[in-house]
């Protein structure tokens, strides 16, 4: 399944450790554009190793490549710890067509 501008997804991240004890979970991105953010993940109670954020249909808003990394914090002791990155190509959808044509009405009087 491919991967849509204004799509909703979950965006599931496996990290091989065990999260369970994290203060701070977030899931990393970078946009096609270059900018930077983050989002709040959260711990999967299926697998405590998995972090996963739901998007929103404003979360993914341009069409390119777009890289994810995990980050997990704690404070004491203080950790931070980065997972590998890994890439979901986002595309633009087709124009929606559903609504009806609109006609201009006549410029000039009909006789």
């Amino acid at each position: 399944m491919e991967t849509f501008v204004g799509d909703t997804i979950r965006i599931t991240v496996q990290t091989g450790i065990d999260l369970s004890g994290y203060a701070s979970l977030y899931i990393k991105f970078k946009r096609p554009n270059g900018t930077i953010g983050r989002w709040p993940a959260i711990l999967d109670l299926e697998d405590n190793e998995n972090m996963y954020y739901d998007t929103d249909e404003t979360d993914l808003d341009i069409e390119g490549d777009w890289y994810f990394q995990a980050d997990a914090k704690n404070a004491v002791p203080a950790v931070d710890l980065h997972g590998d990155w890994f890439k979901v190509s986002v595309k633009m959808p087709f124009a929606d067509t559903t609504s009806p044509p609109t006609t201009a009405p006549p410029t000039t009087e009909i006789p």
